[in-house]
């Protein structure tokens, strides 16, 4: 993964994950690898429950991981012609009521 800025623009309001957004998450089993390589962690639960989106392009989510949650900054792709889905930082520790606000990788917990 390179060095990226988190990307300027109007974010969603935080949303409750839907089906769809469920879908997302779960579409790449590399993203839950990457995560748990990243936190050196073995999640038995990974349920995304709040998201905000830029673009249709750009998610940060908060994942239920059994205890905690984590916020995810995700991105995804499709300029190959396949739908590629990249994480791109992890912030671990949170609560259910923490803000989800966008960050950039150089600011995890």
């Amino acid at each position: 993964i390179t060095r990226m800025d988190v990307p300027e623009g109007t974010w969603s309001d935080v949303k409750f994950v839907t089906d769809n957004i469920q879908e997302f998450v779960f579409f790449n089993y590399q993203v839950k690898l990457k995560v748990e390589e990243k936190t050196q962690k073995d999640f038995k639960e990974y349920k995304a429950v709040f998201y905000r989106v830029l673009d249709m392009l750009v998610f940060f989510l908060q994942v239920y991981v059994g205890g905690e949650y984590l916020h995810l900054w995700v991105i995804q792709s499709a300029s190959t012609g396949e739908l590629i889905i990249q994480l791109m930082g992890v912030q671990q520790h949170h609560k259910w009521d923490d803000p989800l606000k966008p960050f950039d990788e150089n600011n995890k917990c």
